[in-house]
This record gives structure tokens, sequence and C-alpha cells, in this order.
């Protein structure tokens, strides 16, 4: 089959409870005038709304709105193959994890494999952040962790059941555990979808640091912890060496894995014009391209560090390390 365009995707997570499945049933709702394909790990349980009308295969079903729906079952490569060669046409590809899934494991598909992202294109991991409970869960569970710092948008549901300094107060966590992510906030009366589409148009990748931040050697850098969770965030002036860098943040994930949620970072590598994004994915390191900078734009490089109990100074050695040095 010949390629065209990449299917858009979107991968739906958030902890238990947070309200994934009734943000599902409006997104579906917005999209209307769209066909989702949708892949749910937990259906069955708690399934989206819509009688089953046609079933197409053991896995995969069609509703009566024309929006396809199948389960996540353990071949995932397969399941894609089936769905892109598949009779149906289809606009977008939605996949909802269960509540203890660590989302990383969904998305290492489109971040990590060479061909996938010719026929899928990840555009967005959306974590729903349930207002009343999400500071609890926090201390208590590691999937709560994974789940806030993998994500690119983090949305704050069931509002309307907290005041407004308690969502304000969570807004602010939110952003200092992941400044790579959109906080945005709804319940099921009122979800941003149009805020949430435009999102990847936004500069998802900016991290907002402080004029007051530290400055050493054309380096800012800012540290924000919730009990033992950290995010290290820092911006450099100077242009990056990718083979370097790729090494030393591969073996550095290869030893330290474990105490690390997420890495992310935007970098002005040497002698090339399209910025380049990194990010870990579980153990790995997924490389690619992004847009050009533009012309009149200061090309700093920001990266984001978020795990437990992270210090500074042992992150900033390594970037140093990786600085492009002239011959």
């Amino acid at each position: 089959m010949t390629v065209t365009t990449a299917k858009p995707v979107t991968i739906l997570t958030g902890f238990l409870g947070a309200g994934k499945t009734t943000f599902l049933n409006a997104l579906i709702a917005y999209k209307k005038d769209q066909k989702l394909a949708i892949i749910e790990n937990e259906y069955g349980q708690e399934g989206i709304d819509g009688e089953l009308v046609i079933c197409t295969n053991d896995n995969l079903f069609e509703l009566n709105n024309g929006c396809l729906c199948c389960t996540l079952n353990e071949d995932f490569y397969s399941l894609l193959e089936v769905l892109w060669n598949g009779k149906e046409e289809f606009d977008e590809l939605v996949i909802e994890t269960t509540g203890i899934a660590n989302p990383a494991s969904v998305a290492a598909p489109f971040l990590t494999n060479a061909s996938v992202p010719y026929y899928y294109k990840l555009k967005r991991v959306i974590c729903l952040v349930d207002a009343r409970n999400v500071e609890q869960q926090l201390q208590e569970t590691e999937e709560a962790r994974n789940q806030i710092s993998f994500s690119d948008i983090l949305l704050i549901t069931k509002t309307d059941m907290v005041d407004t300094d308690q969502l304000s107060r969570i807004e602010k966590l939110l952003r200092g555990i992941n400044p790579f992510a959109i906080v945005l906030s709804g319940n099921q009366s009122h979800y941003p979808f149009d805020e949430i589409y435009e999102a990847p148009r936004k500069a998802v990748m900016q991290v907002n640091l402080p004029k007051s931040a530290n400055r050493a050697f054309g380096m800012q850098h800012q540290r924000h912890q919730h009990q033992d969770l950290v995010s290290l965030s820092f911006n450099f002036h100077e242009a990056f060496d990718l083979q370097l860098l790729s090494h030393r943040l591969t073996v550095f994930l290869n030893f330290q894995a474990k105490d690390v949620y997420r890495v992310k970072g935007i970098f002005n590598i040497k002698n090339q014009q399209q910025k380049i994004i990194i990010q870990s994915v579980m153990n790995d390191l997924a490389v690619a391209t992004g847009g050009d900078w533009d012309d009149d734009a200061a090309r700093n490089s920001r990266i984001v560090f978020i795990g437990k109990n992270l210090e500074p100074a042992g992150f900033e050695k390594m970037l140093k390390q990786c600085f492009y040095q002239h011959t």
C-alpha cells in the first residue's frame, strides 16, 4: 500500500479514576465530522458509548457513529498494521491506556521504530489529572509520576469539585514537575478541545525559566521538587555535538533509568539548521528532527530531566561535556 500521509496519533493516559473514558466519549462527540480509530486497553470493562453494530473480526468493531474500536493486544505492531491495511478509512488514531500503564511503553513504537512513523505520527500524549487526588497519587504511586512526566498535555479534570485555590496550587505543581507540558483544566461539562488540538502548533517545547535562574557559561537551570520527585530544567546558549550528546545520554539511561521518569529536550546542533528533539522512551533514547530555527531567534538548547532525588551538578557537568568543541 502506498503511504500518502501518516495518521495522527493521540495517546490518552491518566491514573485510575481520572475520567479517561468520559473524556474519550466527549472527544468522539467533538470529532463528530471525523472518523476515529480507537484502541482501548480496558475495552469491555468501561467501554466507550455507542452500540457495536458491525463486527469486522475478533478485535475490531465499528461503532454506530462510524468510529472503529479495537482492543490493545499483545502484538501492538500487528494491530497497527491491521488498522492501516484495513478496508475502513479513518482520520486519527486514539489510544486509551489503562489507569496504571506507563504511556512510554505505548508511545515507544511511534518514537523509536524506524518504519512506524511513516504510517503514524504521534501528535500528543494527554494525561488526565484528578484534581481531588493527584497530590496523594504523586506521593504514593510510580504510575502517576510516569504518566505526568511523559505527557505533552496535562488536563486537570473534576475541576468543579475543588476550589480556586486548590486548582491554582495543582496547576503550579504540575508546571513545576513537567515544564515541557501544557497545563489545561476542564470537566465533563466542558473540555478545552480547541486548545488541546492547537497545542502542537504552540511552543510545546518551551521551558519557562525565571529571570532569576542561575547563569554560568551561558547556562540557566531551575530545580523543582515535590516529595522525592524532582524536575531539573536547563537552558544553554552553546551549540552541542549530536554524536557526543546522544552517546552520553544513552550511557546515562543505561545506568540511571530506574530513577529517571523522563528526559526531553530541544537542541541546537552545530552546523545544523533544524532543531533536534531528544527524549527518553523507557530505557531508550529517541532522536528526531524538528522545525528550522528562526533566523532572528536565539538558538537556545533546552532540556528537562524528571526523576527521583535528582541533583543539578552532575547533569550540568554531563551536558557541558557535550558542547561542540572547536578544533
